[in-house]
């Protein structure tokens, strides 16, 4: 964490330069939505890893864990309507991905019994 900070830290006035922003300080709207984002797609997701992992194998919870910024993209698709910018091969992609979580989760569950 502290070389991507000193990294960052190094690569700011650059990025500024280029990318004229008014602030690099979140407002309260932004802030509050980061708290949301955090607390539901990092801090839930690994509570809810660590009670899956006593009744599904360790491949397919991390294999779940991992799509951690597919459900982030979706939850900005919902909330903030950020959809402009995205084509129909995204949801293709997505589709497959959510598909073969499924498939291998189901697969893994029939094993077990």
């Amino acid at each position: 964490m502290i070389a991507g900070t000193v990294c960052w830290g190094a690569f700011l006035p650059v990025y500024l330069f280029y990318f004229h922003s008014d602030s690099i300080v979140p407002d309260l709207k932004n802030t509050v939505y980061l708290g949301i984002l955090s607390l539901f797609c990092t801090v839930g997701l690994y509570v809810m890893f660590a009670e899956v992992l006593k009744k599904i194998p360790a491949f397919t919870v991390n294999l779940t864990y991992n799509l951690e910024p597919v459900y982030a993209i979706i939850m900005a698709f919902l909330f903030f309507g950020e959809s402009k910018e995205v084509n129909l091969s995204f949801y293709i992609g997505l589709i497959f991905i959510i598909a073969s979580v499924v498939l291998q989760t189901v697969i893994s569950i029939k094993k077990t019994k």
